[in-house]
């Protein structure tokens, strides 16, 4: 029971204004039912982060949904990122079932467990737009992180979210759906993309320096083919996630040597030269 031991929650501090807001104008219930399926929400994410040991720093709520904070994502396999990632959602289906078996005894009145209804669904789908950092987002970087380099996927992720983000404003605007909330999501989705792209190199070099301090083993193999004059940093973008690289490297005579991908990130961190080029790791 001590690994289910909750993190710090951190509330937003415009949770607090429309806490206000829902007093002031009777809308209490609708403020405490979304409050509670965000909640459940997260819970999902964190009971299934636990289970796989992550490190989790806090999970961070406000009014239109949640953030579980840790530095595993980028460096956990595939799957079990997928099965953290899609834990929240699987929780609506939950939600679904206890608002059946509240109205079917009848123990809260019809007009709440409507919206219940309502705003179960509004969340679920929501959430699951190809958003960062909505769990749609983090599910389109994982299908991208299958095909591509690491570097390559999270900057796709990144700008179709961004896309993402503009057609859906256009679309909201065009039925005349706008309210201060959808405006308050929007600017709180451009601000979350605009810090993931200024932080795309560190989340590299935290996934590169993982690859580097970890021994695991992946069953995925890749031959990578390059030339002896690349430098290692350009090699490095190469790397994808849950593979093993062998690099084939071709020099300046046509000679062919075979170098592994711990051969190249030990010299890289271990030297700490951050000029250094596939050639110099050679040995006749």
């Amino acid at each position: 029971m001590s690994n289910l031991k909750l993190p710090p929650i951190h509330i937003h501090p415009i949770l607090f204004f429309f806490l206000l807001i829902a007093i002031l104008t009777g809308m209490l219930v609708e403020f405490f039912i979304i409050f509670l399926i965000v909640s459940i929400h997260e819970l999902g994410h964190y009971i299934c982060a636990r289970v796989f040991k992550w490190r989790i720093r806090r999970i961070f709520l406000w009014i239109f949904g949640g953030v579980m904070e840790t530095d595993e994502y980028g460096t956990r396999p595939i799957r079990e990122e997928f099965l953290v990632t899609i834990a929240g959602p699987l929780q609506h289906i939950w939600i679904y079932f206890i608002i059946y078996m509240l109205d079917a005894g009848s123990l809260l009145p019809e007009s709440t467990l409507v919206l219940a209804y309502q705003y179960n669904t509004f969340i679920l789908i929501g959430n699951l737009l190809p958003i960062w950092p909505l769990d749609g987002g983090k599910l389109v970087q994982l299908s991208l992180d299958s095909f591509f380099s690491f570097q390559v996927s999270h900057k796709w992720m990144i700008m179709i979210s961004i896309v993402t983000i503009v057609f859906v404003s256009i679309y909201v605007f065009s039925r005349a759906w706008l309210s201060l909330s959808f405006v308050l999501l929007m600017i709180f989705l451009i601000w979350e993309n605009r810090l993931e792209w200024k932080r795309r190199y560190f989340k590299w070099w935290r996934f590169l320096w993982s690859r580097y301090s970890e021994t695991t083993k992946f069953r995925k193999h890749r031959e990578i083919e390059v030339p002896a004059s690349i430098s290692l940093l350009d090699l490095f973008r190469l790397f994808k996630r849950d593979t093993f690289h062998r690099i084939k490297v071709y020099d300046q005579h046509g000679k062919v040597y075979w170098l592994s991908e711990r051969d190249c990130l030990q010299s890289y961190f271990d030297q700490k030269n951050i000029h250094l080029v596939v050639g110099q790791l050679l040995t006749g």
